[in-house]
């Protein structure tokens, strides 16, 4: 096998080739990524399909012969390119229409690039400088600023802070984005007439060198001149072509080699632009076709993964501890219940049919005993109250010691609610008509005097409002009914 022979065999094929009226200079692709925008060497921008290159509406008004660049907003809708004349234009893309036009270079403007929120434009020009425009003011935010013999590229950096300017073989410079102000100069860079910056800002590809912007340390991918640089969306895959080529180089960023063989056209390449999945490359060139190759196909020939051709936005980030995990609270919870549980078993027993129908004769039975007669009641009647106990022992502080809850108690009146002295200030007025709220006093009172710590004549008085009043009222009809049952109940039948 022949030496030419060989070499058509190893070759990589286009997937397809469209033929165009005139040759094309450049290639934009839109959002969709259904059409693509093709601009010819006779100065016209056309919308066409991406898989069969026909042409969708009319062709652009202002046709401009002399439009040396062009790049795509970053929401899709509007067009910045540069003329001969030094002119900056804005084409909307739905109209085809020119929408502003900027002067005030003085020679080719042969780079424009837009600001990561595209409220910016700064473009370069042959006559050595670079100028920043605002969109929808229109006004002139920087220079145009002196760089060099010449501007052949221009590029914001991601965070839109700084600005890289390629002066061909005057090297590469990095300037403030706001105030003009020249910031770095890397020395090992001689050569530079195209730019591209990653998304995380932490690798500008200069010409055929690939840069940490950390350290400015920079790996040099090819040694020769090159003149066209593209990258994939997803920022792993980098093509290039040296000056007056007739072929395009891919390489993975990763490991900086090359991918594959070099892909060969018939002319010259005057662009190259990745299709909005990363999975196809388009090419121009000067035999009046736009080749369309397979990616995904090349990089499985390479033997390499097929997620380099990825681009599916990445999952946010879980933040760790925003979720309390299951059973966090289960031991806390147990010992709770268990308490409650204690409590409740202590609890007086309800009280059959039998025993509610006497309760009325047992109140005014117990209501006539002596205090020390009623001790043994009122103690479990306040059980009720040592679930703030249990609740003082779950609870902690984070230094471990306990929360301690104090038990309060609010004095209560005849005929009044237990929270009345909460709200009003007012003396109440007592009422010795109704025998059953005197009861209801009485026995609200014992449960008062044993658990309260502070003494029974003290919380009296602030309840009654009379100084020296008894800690338990007496009514003298209670005590006179209550010894004519027990007469009733004692005396023979």
């Amino acid at each position: 096998m022949d030496a030419p022979t060989k070499h058509n065999s190893l070759a990589t094929m286009p997937l397809r080739k469209i033929k165009v009226d005139n040759p094309a200079r450049a290639i934009l692709c839109l959002p969709d990524g259904k059409r693509i925008i093709v601009r010819s060497y006779d100065g016209s921008f056309r919308v066409r399909e991406l898989e069969t290159g026909t042409e969708i509406g009319e062709e652009w008004e202002d046709k401009d012969e002399g439009v040396w660049t062009m790049a795509l907003s970053p929401d899709g809708k509007t067009v910045a390119s540069g003329s001969r004349d030094g002119a900056v234009k804005l084409w909307n893309v739905d109209t085809g229409k020119v929408i502003k036009t900027w002067t005030g270079h003085t020679d080719d403007v042969t780079s424009v690039s837009w600001s990561p929120d595209g409220g910016r434009v700064v473009s370069g020009s042959r006559d050595g400088t670079f100028g920043v425009w605002d969109v929808e003011s229109e006004k002139t935010i920087l220079g145009p600023i002196k760089a060099g013999e010449n501007v052949w590229a221009v590029c914001y950096s991601p965070d839109a802070k700084m600005i890289a300017t390629g002066l061909g073989w005057g090297g590469l410079k990095i300037w403030d984005a706001n105030s003009g102000e020249l910031l770095k100069t890397p020395e090992t860079i001689f050569i530079c007439s195209c730019l591209a910056w990653t998304s995380d800002g932490e690798t500008l590809i200069a010409g055929g060198s690939k840069i940490d912007t950390a350290t400015w340390n920079e790996v040099d991918l090819c040694e020769d001149y090159v003149t066209i640089i593209s990258l994939s969306p997803n920022e792993r895959i980098l093509t290039t072509q040296l000056i007056s080529a007739e072929t395009v180089k891919l390489w993975d960023l990763k490991t900086n080699q090359p991918i594959g063989t070099p892909l060969h056209h018939q002319k010259e390449v005057t662009s190259a632009t990745f299709s909005v999945d990363g999975k196809f490359l388009l090419t121009c060139c000067d035999d009046g076709h736009i080749y369309t190759w397979d990616i995904s196909a090349i990089v499985k020939r390479a033997g390499l993964p097929s997620d380099m051709l990825d681009v599916t936005p990445r999952p946010a980030p879980k933040i760790k501890g925003a979720r309390v995990p299951p059973g966090f609270f289960d031991d806390v919870l147990r010992e709770a219940n268990l308490r409650t549980r204690l409590s409740q078993s202590h609890a007086p027993p309800t009280p059959t049919p039998h025993q509610r129908a006497f309760n009325p004769f047992t109140s005014v039975w117990r209501s006539s005993e002596p205090h020390g007669a009623t001790e043994s009641t009122t103690q479990s009647r306040s059980r009720p109250f040592s679930w703030t106990q249990s609740l003082s022992n779950i609870l902690r502080r984070r230094d471990q010691s306990d929360i301690q809850l104090r038990e309060v108690e609010v004095p209560c009146t005849a005929g009044k609610p237990r929270n009345y002295h909460a709200g009003k200030r007012k003396k109440p007025v007592a009422s010795s008509s109704r025998p059953s709220n005197t009861h209801t006093t009485q026995q609200h009172s014992a449960v008062i005097q044993s658990t309260s710590s502070s003494p029974p004549a003290a919380n009296t008085s602030s309840v009654s409002g009379t100084p020296g009043a008894p800690s338990r009222p007496h009514n003298t009809v209670a005590v006179w009914r209550a010894r004519f049952v027990r007469c009733l109940c004692c005396a023979p039948i």
